[in-house]
This record gives C-alpha cells, sequence and structure tokens, in this order.
C-alpha cells in the first residue's frame, strides 16, 4: 500500500472504529504496515473520530524512530506484532465496552457460540495479563501471548485485532464486540452452550 492511500485507511478506519462505538475519547490506537520496516500509527492523545490522514506518524519498526509529530503510547507493542507476525498488515486496539467488560471479568470470550465467531476470530482468543499501557512489560506479554490468534482480550484493559489490512483487523474487532455483547447477553439466562464440538472442527476447516 503506497503511504497516501494508507494515511486516508487510517483516518476513515479511526472514524468508524469511533462511530461504531468500539472506541471513546482519545482511547486505542490503530496502526497499518507499510514495509517490511515501517508502519504508520495513530498520534497519541487523540480522538480516533477527528483524525486526518496527515496526523499519522510514520514509524520505524526496527528501532523505533519516528517522525511527524508523537505517536501512540502503544507504539511497542505494534512494533512488537509486526516483527513478530510478518504475516500481519494491521492492528486495532480499542476499549469496546462488552470485550472491555469480559477483559476486566477475566472471563474469556466464548466464539464457538455462533459460527460466525468461529470463521472470523477462530476457536481461541487469548486473555493477555495486565502490563501498564505503553510499557515494554505489556508490549512483551502482548507478542508472546497473542501468540498466532487473530484477537485477544487485554485483561483489564481492552481488546486488540489484527489483520492483513485495515480491514481486516476491523471486522475482527467489530465482530470481536459483538461475540462479547452476545455472551453476556445470553449467559444471564443461564447455562448456554457452545456448538458442538464435531460442528466446530467441521466450521474451522471451512475457513481455513
Amino acid at each position: 500500500m503506497n503511504e497516501e492511500d494508507a494515511r486516508r485507511q487510517l483516518a476513515a478506519t479511526g472514524r468508524l472504529a469511533f462511530e461504531r462505538r468500539l472506541t471513546f475519547g482519545s482511547g486505542g490506537n490503530i496502526s497499518c504496515r507499510l514495509d517490511e520496516r515501517t508502519m504508520l500509527i495513530t498520534p497519541s492523545g487523540t480522538c480516533k473520530g477527528m483524525l486526518a490522514p496527515e496526523q499519522m506518524i510514520r514509524v520505524d519498526i526496527e528501532t523505533g524512530e519516528h517522525s511527524g509529530g508523537r505517536p501512540s503510547m502503544e507504539t511497542p507493542f505494534h512494533s512488537g506484532i509486526y516483527r513478530s507476525r510478518p504475516e500481519v498488515g494491521a492492528i486495532i486496539h480499542c476499549h469496546p465496552l462488552s470485550c472491555t467488560a469480559l477483559a476486566v471479568l477475566g472471563r474469556r470470550l466464548r466464539t464457538a457460540l455462533t459460527p460466525e465467531g468461529l470463521m472470523v476470530l477462530g476457536d481461541f482468543v487469548p486473555i493477555v495479563a495486565y502490563g501498564t499501557p505503553g510499557s515494554d512489560d505489556l508490549a512483551d506479554k502482548l507478542v508472546r501471548q497473542l501468540g498466532v490468534s487473530r484477537a485477544c482480550l487485554m485483561q483489564s484493559h481492552g481488546a486488540l485485532a489484527v489483520g492483513r489490512d485495515l480491514q481486516d483487523a476491523f471486522n475482527r474487532m467489530e465482530t470481536m464486540e459483538y461475540m462479547a455483547s452476545l455472551q453476556l447477553m445470553v449467559e444471564r439466562t443461564g447455562d448456554v452452550k457452545d456448538l458442538p464440538e464435531q460442528e466446530v472442527k467441521h466450521i474451522l476447516s471451512m475457513a481455513k
């Protein structure tokens, strides 16, 4: 992706995340990979629904050197994921209400409640142990505990989704929040079952 298009797509994704109530105030951060060495990321302390393309910060994934302003405080974990996952082209971190509720409660996200949950998110969404925002500790935990998963909850913090591009990552984030809201709703009624194990295997094989 050329840089001009990437800047426009980042701004559009930020607006969409804000409009869909996936992020609030200045919370969250979004990035995309330009090439093996470089990413663009949203600036620190800004409302994601009000960003212009020229405000995105260019960052060296290896060194952290940046130009164009002050990048998100969470730049270390974005860089770490890009370094460890060469197939990842975009990362979205938000604080959507239902996902964050599960993260605060320490409850896993049940993707096997519906076929879509499995197809978009896979059969396992880890809960990454708490780390102070912006710290190397959090970056290390995210890289290690996310592993090869497509998304994760961040304990007492929020949610994160990765994808081959911004649309892919956004679809996962929005699906994750939908699944979290559905889970919190249906579990109030009592013992809710996941899809049968054989169906789970069948759906996962279809999604490969």
